[in-house]
């Protein structure tokens, strides 16, 4: 035993400092308001990271905290489900606000069983040493120290107060009665001067009884004091805590800046086609009206933000869109016939989003759109059927913008400029030849947050493609498919529909 006793003592002592060191606390940086790319909260993990602390990134804090389902707000509930599950010590969330030359950074620290405490920092650059250096320092002493905001009073301690006090009293009573017992004896053995002594002694009693209770008095009035202080400055919290959290839920639109959505629903679209043809031309081809319901699928995605990478790239995504309509239809005039009608479009393209403000975004895309109505004409075997399919491809630059207006409700609209790239058979020289095509597409909706991850977007959408003939081209007029001169100067297609998906936000 003595020979492993010895050897364990070696072992030890040839140990490096660092290896009997105390771990590196870990903390948890969650993702700032009003820093869509991410820099800000870069920045504050690499100042963290180090020598001091093991940080855990915001994009693993966003997946934990749509693993347990939290919301955006860090209350007491979630500052202890997320610590609990990250093995953090402290979270550290905030806030980025912009001012005319500056930026301002507030940094929350939430920890288990204790009141939120914070700091706010002005910079230019997040990664510059000032910056680094100012927030591992601010968060350092207040770890550290144990910072936190004060605590309601307990009425134990005022009890525990009370108890001291009675207890002092109670002594002070019990030295006197035994100097006083004393005295009375020194009195009948001394005599006089016995008796000066026990005056004297009984003078330095009161006054020293009369020193206690003063300090007594001094300690209740100085509990008193901070006792109101700190009823001051809960108050204060309290109010500051209420601003912030109503702050919060002003900014958090449901899906204004979502890293990722994907939704499906149902649709239901009109489509006019209308004839603009020369004066005096009586053989006006019919116009083409029809209503059906479909379905729709739709979805956006940035993927360097969704895996925590910061910069420019964060703020680069993808969006798609799929309708399709069911049960469509066309009658042939003065016919007891139909014809199936195929409809639908999609749309598939790059986003690059920015911040307004806070909360607010505006994205510029550009899309690759296509579009088509044909008819399935054989089951019509002679019957004609005049009216052209179209099938348009185009690519739409375009810009939209959403705007939290509730803590539940965010607003949508964009507009898109469609460059034509094909008509489809509208375009062909049987029909009405070759011409000057240009389209609009636009939409204004909103987005309803149901829950943290579940949304309801409802638009109504508006597509106008104008296409304007060169005279080239003919049309079959007759059902002997007599060709006729074609005397129509252009067309207008419309689409207008309404549509709604429920979709999962993240």
């Amino acid at each position: 035993m003595r020979v492993l006793a010895i050897v364990i003592s070696l072992v030890c002592a040839g140990l490096p400092g660092h290896a009997l060191a105390k771990p590196k606390p870990k903390i948890a940086v969650a993702q700032f308001k009003g820093d869509p790319d991410g820099k800000v909260a870069e920045a504050v993990v690499d100042a963290l990271a180090g020598k001091d602390f093991v940080v855990v990134t915001p994009a693993d804090v966003s997946r934990e905290i749509a693993k347990l389902g939290l919301g955006d707000e860090l209350d007491a509930r979630a500052v202890r489900k997320l610590s609990t599950s990250l093995e953090v010590v402290a979270i550290v969330d905030g806030t980025v606000r912009k001012s005319a030359r500056k930026r301002t950074l507030r940094v929350e620290i939430h920890r288990r069983g204790k009141r939120a405490t914070g700091f706010t920092v002005e910079f230019k650059t997040a990664g510059s040493a000032t910056f680094h250096r100012g927030v591992h320092d601010q968060v350092l002493k207040r770890l550290d120290s144990g910072e936190a905001e004060p605590e309601e009073p307990d009425d134990n301690d005022n009890n525990v107060a009370s108890k001291r006090a009675s207890a002092d009293d109670d002594g002070d009573r019990k030295r006197a009665t035994s100097d006083d017992d004393g005295d009375h004896k020194r009195k009948s053995s001394d005599g006089d001067g016995d008796r000066k002594r026990v005056a004297s002694d009984d003078d330095g009693d009161r006054k020293r009884k009369s020193s206690d209770d003063d300090a007594v008095a001094k300690r209740g009035r100085s509990r008193a004091s901070d006792d109101d202080g700190d009823r001051k400055r809960d108050a204060s919290d309290d109010d500051a805590s209420i601003r912030k959290r109503k702050g919060k839920r002003r900014d958090a639109g449901p899906t204004a800046t979502a890293l990722a959505r994907a939704g499906a629903g149902a649709s239901v679209a009109q489509r006019q086609l209308t004839y603009d043809t020369r004066s005096g031309f009586t053989q006006i081809p019919p116009r083409v009206r029809t209503t059906a319901g479909g379905g729709r699928v739709d979805g956006e995605l940035y993927p360097f933000a969704l895996a925590g990478r910061g910069g420019k790239l964060a703020n680069l995504g993808l969006a798609a869109s799929y309708d399709k309509t069911f049960g469509l239809s066309i009658k042939i005039p003065n016919l007891e016939v139909r014809a199936p009608i195929s409809q639908s479009h999609y749309s598939l393209g790059a986003r690059y989003r920015l911040a307004i403000g806070e909360s607010s975004t505006i994205a510029f895309g550009l899309d690759y759109v296509r579009r088509k109505y044909i008819a399935d004409r054989a089951r019509l075997m002679a019957v004609v059927l005049d009216a052209p399919d179209v099938d348009y491809s185009a690519v739409a630059p375009g810009v939209a913008a959403r705007v939290p207006v509730t803590p539940m409700i965010t607003a949508i609209a964009g507009i898109d400029g469609m460059l034509m790239l094909a008509t489809g058979p509208i375009q062909l020289t049987p029909s009405y030849g070759p011409a000057t095509v240009y389209g609009i597409e636009g939409l204004a909706g909103v987005d309803v947050a149901i829950t943290s991850q579940i949304g309801l977007r409802v638009a109504l959408e508006y597509s106008r493609i104008s296409l304007s003939f060169n005279g080239k081209g003919q049309m079959t007029t007759s059902r002997d498919n007599d060709v006729t001169t074609q005397d129509v100067n252009g067309a207008t297609d419309r689409w207008i529909g309404l549509a709604a998906t429920l979709g999962l936000v993240y």
